[in-house]
């Protein structure tokens, strides 16, 4: 793949050299000179074998440096916390579980007209909003990939933007 990329690099017979700039001109001829050996094809039907290339990204590394040994994570066996969601609607074209982002930890769950938040640091559930005087229920939630903002849709189309350090909306698109 590498000598692949090295031959797409280097200028062919008809293109002119003036055209380059002169660090690109440098890197198309090192890339000749380290990937290609001064071989013209990728492939290369001989008797003896060629001597393998490095990567140019690679440093060289010393014989005497021993494996760092993987730290292991521990997988628990049961559940960490069991919620009671008795009003969630059963349905896998919804999404109605989201997580926040690796620096939050807060799980959205959207029960019938309501929306919660659970925290898994301190293991609290707060309700976010109760929608009221709809019909629709909340049918999917979804971070932001900030982690601080959550929007809410329902089944009428209405697509509601929560910022939950504040606990308000934010922009409701109907």
């Amino acid at each position: 793949m590498e000598i692949a990329e090295a031959l797409l690099n280097i200028p062919t017979k008809d293109e002119s050299t003036a055209e380059l700039s002169p660090s690109r001109a440098a890197y198309r001829n090192l890339l000749a000179d380290t990937m290609l050996q001064g071989r013209t094809r990728v492939l290369c039907f001989s008797n003896r074998p060629r001597t393998p290339l490095r990567s140019l990204l690679e440093p060289p590394t010393p014989t005497n440096i021993q494996p760092v040994a993987k730290k292991r994570r521990h997988i628990p066996q049961g559940p960490k916390q069991t919620l009671d969601v008795p009003n969630i609607i059963a349905d896998d074209q919804l999404n109605v579980l989201d997580w926040g982002s690796e620096d939050v930890h807060v799980l959205a769950i959207a029960l019938d007209d309501a929306v919660y938040l659970w925290n898994d640091a301190n293991e609290s559930i707060t309700e976010l909003v109760t929608v009221t005087g709809s019909s629709a229920p909340i049918t999917s939630v979804g971070w932001a990939p900030d982690g601080r903002h959550l929007a809410t849709g329902q089944s009428d189309a209405t697509v509601v933007l929560y910022d939950v350090t504040a606990m308000k909306p934010v922009r409701v698109i109907t």
